[in-house]
């Protein structure tokens, strides 16, 4: 079963429904852990795969429970330290090709995600005991269907208090028309747009890496962005849409990041929840270290370059398995860095007012954006490229054609961002009830005759391989 399938229409609507017809008291404690252990069955690859799975989970709640009776630092950093390396060998990391059986590891979808949710409960439970879940609560925050495959990622603290509350959940027809608003605008993003882009990013990836065209490759990179924005919006709009039939509030995941200026800015509107997460977790606890290790005012917003890059390291790292994932990493913590150091510069130079009047006109606004855009393409690059094929472009095109490529690029988002960023992507029609149905119906007419008329690539949504 597939997020795009009928099956999980199917599957959505006889859920809901169980849910809606059954006593509050036994829809979290008995229905969503029962739907989402019959969702891992249908969308693993196999039976072993669902095994790997509960058996991560059950060694999380075995790491929850020592948390919570040792209560101190060190064995904390152990027991993160043990998750993180059974975590690598189950993902198959190449790096630990190594380690006893690693090739023999079945695959198992949203590892990604039930590891963060995991670390950010253990975590938050060194400082709030209390936080400790049971086992069911736990399969339940961990492998919640809805958030499962590709997030968005919940806090522990979030989705219980919501968990606790879809017993008093009651269906309304304006809850199911938004919900079926918001999935019907994730299929029409999913199956059309995305797919329309997917066409023209493997298209050009083709001419790309069979000849050294620095056009090409600059539209293989620009198109890539597009269907992955397009590809994984639309999967949240489909599971935030489905979620609200059960009473689930999802947090959004995307605002806007067309509309970014900078990198760093880029990171605050694109997978919010993946990047609040590795903010909170990841670059506050560095930032503490490094200034209680070098406590120098002088080294004060140095700290913060070395803690951006570092970060950004493991947000590419996180993303896959393979040695081009590294090089992405080390790309995404060069831009981090760079931007900070960039802004650190600035203000030094220019002082905080006339920096702050350079940031408000246009054509330095445009430059930033185009310039933003063009470095995420090349960064992100390695999601799409393997580790060969990077060798091969790098050989081919030399330094040369990549200046080309990108320069390109960056003439092309000067064309095109201001479009995007002026059009509006929401008509205002105020107090007319019937525009929703009316849309859901337009959307879905759109979609049947796309797919009727042009065959689509299918497929797993791209984030479902992270």
């Amino acid at each position: 079963m597939t997020i795009t399938s009928w099956s999980f229409i199917a599957f959505v609507a006889m859920a809901a429904l169980v849910s809606n017809l059954a006593s509050g008291n036994w829809r979290a404690r008995v229905l969503f852990p029962t739907t989402t252990l019959l969702f891992i069955v249908l969308v693993m690859p196999s039976m072993l795969a669902v095994s790997a799975l509960l058996g991560f989970v059950g060694l999380i709640w075995l790491a929850t429970e020592l948390t919570y009776r040792l209560r101190a630092r060190t064995p904390l950093i152990l027991i993160l330290a043990v998750i993180l390396a059974i975590f690598g060998w189950m993902k198959a990391y190449e790096f630990l090709a190594f380690l006893p059986f690693a090739s023999q590891v079945p695959v198992v979808i949203g590892l990604s995600y039930i590891l963060i949710r995991a670390l950010q409960l253990l975590i938050d439970m060194a400082e709030t005991p209390s936080l400790r879940p049971g086992l069911l609560p736990l399969f339940s925050f961990l492998t919640s269907w809805p958030c499962l495959i590709s997030g968005p990622i919940q806090r522990f603290q979030d989705f219980h208090e919501q968990l606790e509350s879809i017993g008093t959940f009651k269906l309304s027809e304006e809850v199911f028309v938004a919900a079926a608003h918001r999935m019907a605008k994730g299929y029409f993003m999913v199956l059309v747009l995305a797919d329309m882009f997917k066409h023209l990013w493997t298209g050009l990836e083709g001419i790309a890496l069979g000849n050294a065209n620095p056009l090409a490759l600059a539209g293989a990179q620009g198109a890539f962005l597009a269907h992955l924005f397009f590809d994984f919006a639309g999967y949240t709009h489909i599971v935030i849409g489905a979620a609200y039939v059960f009473g689930f509030r999802l947090p959004e995941n995307f605002d806007r990041p067309w509309q970014s200026k900078s990198f760093l800015e880029f990171w605050g509107r694109w997978h919010m929840t993946m990047s609040n997460w590795f903010k909170t977790y990841v670059f506050n606890s560095l930032l503490m270290q490094l200034v209680k290790r070098w406590p120098s005012s002088k080294l004060t917003s140095f700290h913060g370059v070395a803690a951006f890059f570092l970060t950004f390291f493991l947000v590419g790292l996180w993303h896959g398995t393979t040695w081009a994932y590294v090089i992405c990493g080390l790309l995404l913590g060069v831009g981090a860095s760079a931007n900070q150091l960039y802004r650190i510069a600035l203000r030094s130079w220019l002082g905080k007012s006339r920096m702050h009047e350079l940031s408000a006109k246009q054509t330095y606004i445009l430059a930033s954006a185009a310039l933003t855009f063009t470095y995420i393409c090349f960064s992100v690059s390695p999601l799409w490229l393997s580790y060969e094929q990077i060798r091969l472009v790098a050989k081919s095109y030399g330094l040369i054609g990549l200046i080309l490529a990108q320069g390109g690029l960056f003439l092309m988002m000067l064309t095109v961002l201001p479009i995007i960023q002026r059009s509006s992507f929401a008509i205002p029609i105020s107090g007319a009830t019937w525009w929703r149905p009316l849309q859901i119906g337009l959307l879905c007419a759109v979609i049947d005759a796309y797919t009727f008329l042009f065959p689509a690539f299918g497929g797993a949504f791209f984030y479902e391989r992270f």
